[in-house]
């Protein structure tokens, strides 16, 4: 052989050793830097093992605390099948672990993911390991920890060798559409501030699957998702944090994976995300499947995607409003009286404030005739409103007998729509109550009566009384008959501070007097007090009172007022038969 055959083939034979040796890299992620996740992929054609060799910086296991970590994903369960923390360890320093494992991998399509974030699997210590992370990835902090972080990061990696195809990044999207060909709703990758839907329709009863992740701790729930049925508008499935599991990384990142039977009919899937935390910008560990964060919804069978029929959202038509008190401000008191002609389910979305237990911005319906409250949105009937922690949503289905009923809202003095103190929730323009029919709406107006006016006949009244205020007003009984009274005023102590009282005009004598202990508790505020009294009077003439003192008044409260704003005074019904 001459040399320069000679030379020509070890030249292809190096070609085709360096070749082969690339085919056996299947993932090569290294150059880590600080809050950085990278992934790469790789496709296996046959079952087979796989060579694992990565090096992550220190793991406290005092604290018990990875400053960096490293999984691997099926493309198509998106599940876990292998991570760093259950590797071997090959060698340790003072700042590095160098791990070497192996791991058997059916055939498949496989993500791998490195991440800087640290992930604390130990009891609640997040502060300091907060501290020690920003002595870390602080350059202004000038740390031990900073300075062996940043000298040695090119040691960062983790390498996997064997018999496949590697994916590079921007081959990445090709991997993920394995998981969602058969979607039809693919809202993922969500950054912060999103609030995304999309509208479908399901031609059969049908199984699907519903994968989410999102944000969700034991204080709310703050990146999530919902599936509401647009001919009911019941929600049939919501992200929440009792029915997720931890997704991996930080402890609030939360996972779903179910299987739903949906009947047939129209939908509507919803995610929204808060401020932060987020595939754009994570302010702790990621999942370990940040690229789905959000919602995906497929048929449970592949095969019954025929069945499914992607809606454009503009389809969509809001329902229009009966009844709605919108973009409402600081401090203000609307209500409306209305008439159900018959027992009905109405839809009622109203969007307020509450912290603590207790709300602050929020709605009700009282009974016009015994002025009881019929339904109220409070704490434990609402859900985080995204933006501020204290926007909270009641989003459901209400059942209301026959009778006449008056829908209320009142504000505090601060965090309103015309003026937040904190994020806003995500529908903003909608903070107030808007009450929708549920069915047919255009037999709405054989139900209700958002026109009339209330008809109960009023025999003498006081009502809208303000601060160290004495009025009176005289009436005529022609007949012995029985009044209803119904009063609300301000008490404590056992004693009336504001208060009403009815004497015979001829006597002068006292026939009737709102005490503490004829009273009860008139929402708000515990001071406020309400009676509600079915009393007799001959006939005669008589001279109503009302009373109050130098403050807590519709004039100006200084605590939180009753749920019956309007009747603060006193007011004297004829007794309908």
């Amino acid at each position: 052989m001459s040399s320069i055959c000679y030379i020509l083939f070890l030249t292809a034979v190096t070609f085709v050793m360096n070749a082969h040796a690339d085919d056996h890299i299947l993932a090569d992620i290294k150059d880590i830097r600080p809050h950085q996740v990278k992934v790469e992929g790789f496709r296996l054609n046959s079952e087979q093992t796989v060579d694992i060799e990565a090096v992550g910086f220190r793991r406290s296991r005092r604290m018990k605390t990875m400053f960096t970590r490293a999984w691997i994903l099926d493309a198509h369960s998106r599940e876990v099948v292998w991570q760093l923390r259950d590797a071997e360890v090959l060698r340790k320093s003072r700042y590095f672990v160098e791990f070497e494992d192996r791991v058997t991998l059916p055939a498949g399509e496989y993500e791998v993911y490195y991440s800087s974030y640290p992930v604390f699997y130990g009891e609640d210590w997040k502060g300091l390991i907060d501290k020690i992370f920003e002595g870390i990835f602080d350059a202004n902090s000038g740390g031990e920890l900073h300075h062996a972080y940043k000298r040695e990061w090119d040691r960062f990696k983790i390498v996997i060798k064997g018999k496949g195809r590697r994916f590079e990044v921007e081959q990445m999207s090709e991997l993920r559409r394995v998981f969602t060909q058969d979607a039809f709703v693919n809202l993922t990758g969500l950054g912060d501030d999103a609030n995304e839907r999309r509208s479908f329709e399901l031609k059969k009863d049908l199984d699907v699957f519903v994968y989410a992740l999102g944000e969700s701790r034991d204080d709310g729930t703050f990146d999530y998702g919902w599936i509401i049925n647009l001919e009911s508008r019941k929600k049939v499935w919501k992200f929440n944090l009792q029915d997720s599991e931890h997704a991996g990384g930080a402890k609030k990142n939360r996972e779903i994976r179910q299987t739903l039977f949906l009947p047939k009919g129209k939908y509507l899937a919803s995610v929204v995300t808060d401020d932060s935390h987020s595939a754009g910008d994570w302010n702790e560990a990621p999942p370990n499947d940040p690229f789905f964060w959000g919602l995906t919804i497929k048929p449970a069978e592949p095969s019954q995607r025929r069945f499914v029929v992607e809606r454009d959202n503009a389809e969509v038509q809001q329902k229009k409003a009966l009844l709605q008190f919108t973009r409402l401000g600081n401090d203000e008191y609307r209500s409306k009286y209305f008439v159900c002609k018959k027992d009905v389910d109405v839809h009622i979305y109203a969007i307020g404030e509450g912290e603590h237990r207790e709300m602050f911005d929020y709605a009700w319906i009282l009974d016009s005739k015994t002025h009881e409250r019929v339904w109220a949105m409070n704490y434990r009937n609402t859900e985080h409103a995204g933006g501020g922690e204290k926007n909270r949503l009641f989003d459901g289905i209400v059942h209301l007998q026959r009778g006449d009923y008056v829908l209320c809202f009142v504000t505090d003095d601060s965090h309103s729509y015309w003026e937040w103190n904190t994020a806003p929730p995500y529908d903003r323009e909608n903070w107030g109550v808007t009450v929708y029919a549920v069915g047919d709406q255009d037999k709405a107006s054989e139900v209700f009566d958002f026109q009339a006016v209330e008809k109960r006949a009023v025999v003498a009244q006081i009502i809208d009384v303000h601060d160290d205020d004495r009025e009176r007003e005289s009436f005529v009984i022609n007949h012995d008959r029985e009044v209803d009274v119904y009063a609300i005023g301000e008490g404590s102590g056992g004693r009336m501070h504001d208060y009403g009282w009815i004497e015979d005009a001829e006597t002068r004598d006292v026939v009737w007097e709102m005490t503490f202990r004829k009273t009860q508790h008139a929402g708000g505020s515990k001071k406020n007090r309400m009676v509600n009294d079915r009393i007799f009077l001959s006939k005669g003439r008589y001279i109503l009172f009302y009373e109050t003192d130098d403050s807590h008044s519709c004039e100006e409260w200084n605590a939180d007022p009753p749920y019956d704003q309007k009747g603060w005074g006193i007011t004297l019904y004829q007794v309908e038969n």
